[in-house]
């Protein structure tokens, strides 16, 4: 999704506009404020709608999981299919943890799950059950973790 589309299309209907007024200095100042103003809206008004569109498609998409990421600072919206999860043990994978990163540390967590073919859930769960087990023996746990 590119919002600086969407900010040049609302930029050339605020110039028409300034363009009717008849070139008057004080509109045009005006106009280009209200413009500045409503950027940071228009931004969040894309993401907005890319969520709003995510949902609608995770609902007509059993086994798929619908996300909205930011992709070069524009919102994206990415569809990839479910894991299929099964604890060990009958344990229940109701268990959630929320976590915020640094951007960097996101992207190299997942520069490291892509260059394995992981996803970022499968390698955090596998990196972390690892690092986790007190003997040092790796387990395999499989679960979701949202980010």
């Amino acid at each position: 999704m590119d919002t600086t589309m969407a900010m040049a299309r609302l930029q050339g209907a605020i110039e028409q506009q300034v363009l009717v007024a008849g070139g008057d200095a004080e509109v045009e100042t005006a106009a280009r404020a209200i413009l500045n103003a409503l950027e940071p809206a228009v931004r969040q008004l894309a993401y907005d709608l890319a969520e709003q569109a995510a949902a609608e498609v995770a609902g007509q998409l059993g086994g798929y999981d619908v996300d909205v990421v930011l992709s070069a600072g524009e919102p994206a919206i990415r569809v990839r299919p479910l894991e299929t999860a099964e604890a060990p043990g009958g344990e229940s994978l109701d268990a959630r943890i929320t976590l915020r990163l640094p951007p960097t540390l996101k992207e190299l967590v997942e520069s490291a799950a892509e260059e394995r073919g992981e996803s970022v859930n499968s390698w955090l769960i596998k990196t972390l059950s690892f690092k986790a087990d007190t003997r040092g023996k790796s387990r395999t746990i499989q679960g979701t973790i949202e980010t």
